[in-house]
């Protein structure tokens, strides 16, 4: 996967039918391009529809990113070779688009909303997935399929979809110049011919040079039927044609439909059947097993390095992370705590100043517990934190109590009770952290 694939996958996107359609024709269009049946594109939305609407919010993207097959050709993207800065209204609106629905759909990520949470991720992932497994089977789209392949810009209406343009029609005639014709004058009679005197030395003529040490024909005209052009320069060879590409292995198309159809059915058996052990990690962690018995199959296959199933994955490696944030932030667990993203450092100066909660949602934070001072009863203070590491300094004087948990990631806890010998009343910490590290220190 490069970028020079990447765009060619955008710029042979479908086109929109305007015959035959249900609701925008992006199903019909979508089969007619990858060679496939509308009605598996039509039941792949309804069924990424059920994984938090996805398919809906696809749909409607597809509607806005399509073009129709009546219209011009979109601009092409090409790859660039030097870097500059675009101003505002150098920017496609397409991609204005685009980024208008990402930061909504990215926005309501987490939220408790019904329409989109891990489930929408694992949807709108398994869509894309099958996007690029559909150009990777027709990378070469049919007549009149795609949208590099619409009328360009000025073209008249008329022209079919794939078809040649009628070259203009000249309205003029052209202007015929007449050939001058040569006036020949009249012979005058001669007169008595001069007597001949001594003929004057001619001008030493000079041989024609050649530039061939040989007189053999060239490559060109092996005949020997012109002679006279033998000192031009050799023609330039034609351009070979490009190497055709290896067979790409069909276990990548063959495993990735096997985890979807292995996702949709856990899918409909939680949705329609009410099963509740098909959570989305769950969903998400049976269609990564499917994918890793397909790179298995693949490393035991004796075949050539470009002819392996190297689109499996990536698809793992996307599966594989919907699966770990849909089991961090699954029901029943704690979602990204409040606080803000960036570097806290508490320093409470007292007991007085001692909070019984330190949050944040990304970051750094440490806690400098070194001068709380003699407590007057037990306490107990709970750091939580989504993302990133958490450090706490304990106090010398006091006795301490401490717990870590974490989710991913590595904690260094003290065990039992720190300061025994000291005559307080018990500090217990608590670090909870989803990602990262945890340390506690004196």
């Amino acid at each position: 996967m490069d970028t020079t694939t990447l765009l060619d996958l955008w710029n042979t996107r479908p086109v929109r039918r305007r015959h035959g359609k249900s609701v925008g024709g992006v199903c019909t269009g979508i089969g007619m391009r990858y060679r496939i049946d509308p009605t598996l594109v039509k039941v792949a939305f309804v069924v990424a529809a059920l994984f938090g609407g996805s398919g809906i919010v696809l749909y409607i993207a597809c509607l806005v990113l399509l073009p129709a097959e009546d219209e011009t050709a979109p601009r092409q993207l090409k790859p660039h070779t030097q870097r500059h800065f675009k101003g505002l209204h150098e920017i496609p609106w397409y991609w204005v688009v685009l980024t208008v629905i990402a930061v909504v759909v990215l926005g309501s990520m987490g939220s408790s909303s019904p329409f989109w949470g891990s489930s929408g991720l694992l949807g709108l992932v398994l869509m894309l997935g099958g996007w690029w497994l559909l150009y990777m089977r027709t990378p070469q789209a049919p007549a009149g399929t795609s949208a590099d392949q619409l009328r360009p810009a000025g073209t008249p209406p008329g022209v079919a979809l794939g078809a040649a343009v009628p070259a203009p029609v000249n309205e003029y005639p052209p202007i015929t110049v007449p050939t001058p014709t040569t006036v020949v004058p009249p012979t005058t009679p001669l007169g008595p011919t001069p007597p001949l005197g001594p003929i004057p030395p001619s001008a030493p003529t000079t041989p024609p040079v050649s530039h061939r040490d040989d007189d053999a024909p060239p490559a060109w005209d092996p005949l020997g039927a012109a002679p006279f052009a033998w000192d031009l320069p050799e023609p330039t060879p034609p351009p070979k044609p490009p190497a055709p590409k290896p067979q790409r292995s069909p276990l990548t198309s063959i495993f990735a439909g096997l985890a979807l159809i292995v996702a949709s059915v856990a899918t409909a058996a939680r949705v329609v059947g009410g099963v509740e052990w098909f959570t989305v990690g769950r969903i998400a962690a049976l269609a990564l097993v499917v994918l890793g018995i397909g790179m298995l199959v693949d490393s035991l296959q004796r075949r050539r390095p470009n002819s392996r199933a190297s689109g499996l994955v990536p698809l793992a490696v996307i599966v594989g992370v919907v699966a770990v944030l849909a089991t961090l932030f699954a029901a029943g667990r704690p979602a990204l705590p409040s606080g803000g993203i960036g570097e806290r450092n508490w320093h409470p100066q007292g007991v007085e100043q001692l909070s019984s909660e330190y949050a944040l949602s990304i970051g750094t934070s440490v806690l400098d517990l070194s001068d709380v001072g003699p407590l007057d009863r037990d306490r107990t203070v709970t750091v939580r934190q989504g993302i990133g590491d958490i450090t706490v300094i304990l106090p010398n004087d006091v006795r301490v109590k401490t717990t870590c948990t974490t989710t991913i990631g590595d904690q260094t806890c003290p065990d039992g009770v720190l300061n025994a010998d000291a005559k307080t009343p018990i500090l217990t910490v608590d670090a909870t952290l989803s990602i990262g590290t945890v340390e506690m220190k004196q």
